[in-house]
């Protein structure tokens, strides 16, 4: 058998086949034309969704606008209802004649006391005077006089009257000028008792270093007690001024 034969359709086969491969064709054809036409319902019914949302939006706004306008409306109404004209009083004008005097108000102002100065002669203790009479002395005011308490508090009392030259701000002038106001009695000074105090209460007084007081703490280590200024002297962290000055304020 020829492979021609498998191909061989009688003519009756032959127009049977044309309808069909027609009709497929016409089908496809019809199936294109109703997706097209759903497609575009679909599209028209979600624009005409659309404009009917802006619509509704519109409308929902132009009607808030009318509640606020009506909202506004009674209010002003009110406040011109209850707007009252001022009324002229009766009371006579103020008299224009008279001097500017006795036309202000006189405030009275109070004056707050002084701290009375010290005449010529008079004088305060350089150990046992507080802020309020360092501020008796002519040019010692209130930031002095603190500095002078807080420095004397510091060293235990001043054992000289030079030492106010110590203070922060007092100069070789103002020094001369406070002098005269000022008596130095021979009441003692507080003494720090070397032996007893740890290496912080001994950092306090301004006159001891922190190399000195290291040094002082390792000698009462190594010979249990210091017994005189004279063993201090001997170290390399004190000079003979620094034990000068320390001299009055160690205890052993």
């Amino acid at each position: 058998m020829n492979w021609k034969d498998f191909f061989y359709f009688q003519r009756g086969e032959q127009v049977a086949i044309v309808l069909l491969l027609v009709l497929v064709v016409l089908g496809v054809l019809l199936s294109m034309t109703v997706f097209k036409h759903r497609s575009s319902d679909i599209a028209l019914l979600d624009n005409d969704s659309i404009v009917r949302q802006i619509d509704e939006f519109r409308a929902s706004l132009q009607e808030r606008e009318r509640q606020l306008d009506f909202s506004v409306l009674p209010r002003e109404t009110e406040r011109d209802d209850t707007h009252r004209p001022i009324q002229p009083t009766t009371q006579s004008p103020r008299p224009t004649n008279l001097p500017n005097t006795q036309n202000r108000t006189i405030v009275q102002r109070t004056a707050f006391p002084r701290s009375p100065r010290l005449a010529d002669g008079e004088t305060i203790s350089l150990n046992d005077s507080d802020t309020l009479q360092w501020m008796k002395i002519p040019g010692i005011g209130s930031v002095f006089s603190n500095r002078i308490v807080r420095y004397q508090a510091r060293l235990g009392g001043f054992s000289s009257i030079y030492q106010l030259l110590e203070v922060n701000g007092i100069t070789e002038e103002l020094f001369e000028r406070i002098v005269p106001y000022i008596s130095h009695n021979d009441s003692s000074v507080q003494k720090l008792a070397v032996n007893q105090l740890e290496f912080s209460d001994l950092l306090r007084h301004p006159y001891l270093e922190f190399e000195q007081v290291q040094a002082m703490m390792n000698l009462r280590r190594r010979t249990g007690r210091i017994n005189s200024i004279n063993e201090l002297a001997m170290l390399r962290e004190f000079e003979a001024q620094d034990i000068e000055r320390l001299r009055p304020y160690l205890a052993f």
